[in-house]
């Protein structure tokens, strides 16, 4: 038992190792995207970044999904991981993430993400939450969802003129296939050592009987929230801060919509009533207050970071406290 769950430990904190390693493959080069083609770094964060760090919760959702078909009985636990380990992990991004990335700097948010991102962001949480209220998320739904995240990444690319921008610079186009190269090999490192993270977490979980809802939208959640961090603090050092904010903002769209989007369209949902009545409004009213930290100073005041890390203690308290071996 103690042999078993120091490899397990031993091999979580080599995962961790190889997420600080992709992601800094994954800045380095996202860096050099940016400065050969005056692409901005928030359009990089709000998609390229963000969808190859959602990844993870988008393989928790496509596995979990497929498991609903062959096993319809395991619904409501299967529903409950995919979704738990989603929201779970919006949460700490946009509360405990944020508020660390506000403690070791200054972080300031521009009109574009301010007025256009983070609304869409709040309004893709709303929507989830409205859709689930009979209990369920169906195919159809599902298919809605992930065609407003296809109609917004395309306004994304049309609003950077991102086609016009690789045409001015088509001397770099051989650079740009290598870049987006390097970049996958990050992706795919960061994938490889969330996997180890989620399955030690998982293992260490049992050991010690945590429920599958707690493993859901906590163990899960958090592992799958390292790839962010991982970004956001290799984007720190290289300060690139817009590249931090928009990844952390556009993983909370990416999320909500294509995530659970995609998983919606293979098997559909059960939405248990835990999730519809504390971890979706949770995330939500936290996001709301954050983004009224934002408007009135433009910028994260370090007792505004603290407190976005004391309400994700918060979120982690009441969760342990009157949910843990909820469905």
């Amino acid at each position: 038992m103690i042999n078993s769950t120091v490899i397990e430990v031993s091999i979580l904190l080599l995962g961790c190792l190889g997420l600080w390693f992709g992601s800094g493959i994954i800045i380095k080069y996202a860096m050099e995207i940016i400065k050969k083609f005056h692409i901005s770094g928030e359009f990089i964060g709000l998609t390229l970044l963000s969808i190859g760090t959602t990844l993870p919760e988008m393989a928790t959702h496509i596995i979990a999904s497929i498991d609903i078909l062959k096993d319809p009985q395991h619904m409501i636990t299967l529903s409950g991981i995919a979704l738990g380990t989603n929201f779970g992990s919006n949460i700490i991004q946009i509360t405990a993430i944020l508020g660390l990335i506000g403690l070791l700097i200054t972080v300031k948010t521009d009109k574009k993400i301010q007025n256009f991102d983070y609304p869409i962001m709040l309004g893709a949480i709303f929507l989830v939450f409205l859709i689930s209220l009979d209990g369920r998320i169906s195919r159809i739904e599902g298919v809605f969802l992930a065609l407003l995240y296809l109609i917004y990444l395309g306004y994304l690319i049309k609003k950077e003129k991102i086609r016009k921008k690789i045409a001015d610079n088509n001397k770099h186009l051989s650079h740009l296939f290598l870049y987006v190269f390097f970049i996958a090999i990050g992706i795919a490192v960061l994938i490889y050592s969330a996997d180890l993270v989620i399955d030690n977490a998982v293992l260490l979980s049992d050991h010690l009987k945590i429920s599958g809802t707690f493993i859901g939208s906590l163990i899960i959640g958090v592992s799958t929230a390292l790839p962010e961090l991982a970004v956001v603090l290799r984007g720190i050092m290289k300060k690139a801060t817009a590249i931090s904010l928009g990844t952390l903002v556009g993983s909370n769209i990416t999320n909500p919509l294509w995530g659970v989007g995609i998983g919606a369209i293979i098997s559909g949902y059960h939405v248990s009533k835990v999730i519809n009545f504390f971890d979706l409004p949770f995330w939500f009213f936290s996001s709301l207050l954050i983004w009224i930290f934002f408007f009135k100073g433009k910028k994260l005041f370090k007792w505004e970071a603290i407190a976005c890390i004391m309400i994700y203690l918060l979120y982690v308290g009441l969760k342990i406290m009157f949910f843990t071996k909820s469905a």
